[in-house]
C-alpha cells in the first residue's frame, strides 16, 4: 500500500520491449503515409506501387529498420571468406598416416577392407597442405566421379577419421569442401540439407514476425514472454542467415549478452567460429532488452526460454499466419535461410536439396 491509501500496481517488465515494436509500426505507418502521398503525386509510377510497398515493409520487419539507408546495408549478404585453422595446414601426410595406422587397428573399415587393394585414396603429395589434399580429392571427384564403391568407402572414412579426432572448428573447412551429407549433381558436389531449411519468402517471414510482435506486445500475460523470445531467437536466425556459413540452432539459441558489440554487431557463433555481423539499432536494443529483463536464475544467455518453448510459440504463431500448404514444413531453421523475394514459393527439387 502506498502512504495515500492506494495500492501501487507492478509496471509490466515487457513494457521496454513491447515499446521498441510499437515504434517500429509508428515509424512504418509514417513511411506508409508518406509513401502514399507520393504515390497520388505520381500516379502509375512503379516503384510506388502497393507490391513494392509490401516488398518494402517486409524487409523492414526482417532487418528492424525503417530508415532506408540502414535498411539497404543489412540486406547485404556476407560473403566472408572462412578462416582456415592450424589443423587445415597440418601436412596432410601425418593425417593420412594416422588414418592408416587406425585402420590397421580396429578401425570402423579396417576389420572388413584394409587389406582390400582397392580400399585406399591418392596419397598426399610432398608438403602438402590438409586442406590442399582435400580439395584435391574433391576436384578427382568433380572430375572423375566417385569412382569404385570400395575407394568411395575409402575416402569417406579418411574424412569421417579426421572429423571426429578433432573439434568441429577445427574441422569445420571439411563440410565447406566434402559436405558430411551430399551428393554429386552434375559434376558438382552439394551440400544436401533437410526441407524445413530451405528458405521462404520474405513476406512470409515478415508475416511471422508480426504475429509474434503482436502476441508479444497483446497475447496473454503468460505467453507475452515466450512470443518475445522467439521473436528476438528468429532476429537472430535471420543475422546469421546472412552468413555463407555453416551454423546450429541450439548454439544461435543459447548466444550471449556479450555477443552484442558496438556497431552495432552481433557475433555470432559459426563452425568457423564467431563472426561478426551488422544488424539494427532497434534489434540491438530489442536483444538487450530481453538480455536485461529481471529472472528467478542468473541470466548467461540473451534467451531463457527452452528451445522446445520457442518450438512450440513459433508453431502456435504459424497457424494464425497460415502460409502456403505447398511451401511445406516451416520451422525456426527456416529463417537461418536468408529468406527469398522470388515470389509466392518456395522451391524444393524433389530429389535434391542444397544450399
Amino acid at each position: 500500500m502506498h502512504a495515500n491509501g492506494l495500492t501501487l500496481k507492478m509496471s509490466n517488465p515487457l513494457e521496454e520491449v513491447q515499446a521498441i515494436l510499437n515504434e517500429l509500426e509508428d515509424d512504418l505507418g509514417k513511411a506508409k503515409a508518406i509513401w502514399e502521398n507520393l504515390r497520388v503525386l505520381n500516379p502509375g509510377f512503379e516503384q510506388l506501387s502497393e507490391e513494392h510497398w509490401m516488398e518494402k515493409s517486409s524487409r523492414s520487419w526482417l532487418h528492424g529498420a525503417t530508415a532506408i539507408p540502414e535498411a539497404i546495408e543489412l540486406e547485404q549478404r556476407i560473403f566472408d571468406s572462412p578462416p582456415i585453422s592450424k589443423i587445415a595446414q597440418l601436412p596432410a601426410s601425418r593425417i593420412h598416416r594416422a588414418w592408416k595406422r587406425w585402420l590397421e587397428g580396429k578401425g570402423e573399415w579396417g576389420a572388413y577392407y584394409c587389406d582390400a587393394a582397392e580400399f585406399r585414396i591418392p596419397p598426399p603429395k610432398q608438403g602438402e597442405a590438409l586442406i590442399e589434399f582435400i580439395m584435391r580429392l574433391a576436384h578427382l571427384v568433380e572430375d572423375h566421379g566417385k569412382g569404385d564403391r570400395l575407394g568411395w568407402r575409402a575416402l569417406k572414412s579418411f574424412l569421417d577419421f579426421t572429423r571426429k579426432k578433432h573439434s568441429i572448428e577445427e574441422v569445420a573447412f571439411i563440410e565447406y569442401i566434402f559436405p558430411k551429407k551430399m551428393r554429386l549433381f552434375h559434376s558438382r558436389i552439394i551440400r544436401l540439407i533437410s526441407p524445413e531449411t530451405y528458405p521462404i519468402p520474405e513476406e512470409t517471414a515478415a508475416n511471422i514476425l508480426i504475429e509474434l510482435a503482436r502476441r508479444c506486445r497483446t497475447g496473454r500475460p503468460d505467453a507475452q514472454l515466450t512470443a518475445a523470445e522467439c521473436l528476438g531467437l528468429c532476429w537472430i536466425c535471420l543475422t546469421a542467415s546472412r552468413l555463407r556459413l555453416p551454423v546450429h540452432l541450439e548454439v544461435i539459441q543459447k548466444i550471449k549478452p556479450m555477443a552484442l558489440q558496438s556497431g552495432p554487431i552481433l557475433q555470432v557463433p559459426t563452425w568457423f567460429g564467431d563472426r561478426p555481423v551488422k544488424i539494427s539499432h532497434r534489434i540491438e536494443k530489442f536483444l538487450k532488452t530481453l538480455a536485461n529483463l529481471p529472472s528467478k536464475t542468473p541470466r548467461e544467455t540473451i534467451l531463457q526460454r527452452p528451445l522446445r518453448s520457442l518450438s512450440r510459440a513459433f508453431e502456435d504463431t504459424l497457424q494464425t499466419v497460415s502460409p502456403n500448404p505447398d511451401y511445406g514444413n516451416i520451422t525456426i531453421a527456416s529463417l537461418l535461410s536468408q529468406p527469398h523475394i522470388f515470389g509466392d514459393h518456395r522451391y524444393q527439387p524433389k530429389e535434391l536439396k542444397f544450399k
